[in-house]
């Protein structure tokens, strides 16, 4: 009996957005943070499942979701290519699943986002207390649990949607994807968002 080959390692990205219809919470990050995109996640490209899954912090809880579903409320701005692997973090990240979203942490973004504009000081994070999760301490707790080089400095409540791709533009090796390059529009032809091509992800 022949041995089934391994598959291959889930390719992980990491993800910008902000929702398609108005939302208050959204708009108050990108005027606090002075970014378009007011959301941060994971996109896990599975030989598995062979779909394309979202890890997001949301406000029902830590979640799973096919990147199709994900679409239809959100506006992908930007997605990011890591310069270092960040699949070895995914079973820390797995066990997150059905946390509750994590308000206070997200009250700690607002006053350090606030801080650093009037003092110009980067403020640094503290441990994480709760079971609680939000969108971009999500994101850096995966780095972190895959030993992503530079995370570390990363605070996991205090760091903002905008920092987090910040880090990232200025991380040697990452890169930042097209519409093109990831090929999103066959996601969107499943929702019927598909639109005229653009240079911007949808």
């Amino acid at each position: 009996m022949e041995t089934a080959a391994p598959l291959p390692p889930p390719r992980v990205f990491v993800g910008f957005s902000t929702p398609r219809r108005w939302n208050p919470l959204s708009a108050l990050i990108r005027k606090l943070t002075g970014s378009q995109f007011s959301h941060a996640w994971l996109l896990v490209e599975d030989p598995l499942f062979q779909l394309r899954l979202v890890l997001e912090a949301h406000t029902t809880g830590f979640r799973l979701i096919s990147l199709a579903r994900f679409v239809k409320d959100n506006q992908v701005l930007e997605l990011v290519v890591p310069a270092h692997a960040l699949d070895e973090g995914l079973p820390q990240t797995g066990e997150w699943l059905g946390d509750d979203y994590d308000v206070r942490g997200l009250f700690s973004i607002f006053l350090a986002t606030l801080c650093q504009l009037v003092t110009h000081k980067k403020i640094n994070g503290r441990r994480r207390a709760s079971k609680g999760l939000f969108c971009s301490e999500a994101v850096v707790r995966s780095m972190k649990a895959a030993n992503y080089p530079g995370a570390r400095r990363l605070g996991n409540e205090t760091t903002s949607p905008s920092a987090l791709f910040d880090f990232f533009k200025a991380d040697p090796g990452s890169k930042i994807l097209t519409r093109e390059e990831l090929k999103l529009w066959t996601d969107l032809k499943k929702t019927g968002l598909e639109r005229a091509r653009s240079p911007r992800v949808e």
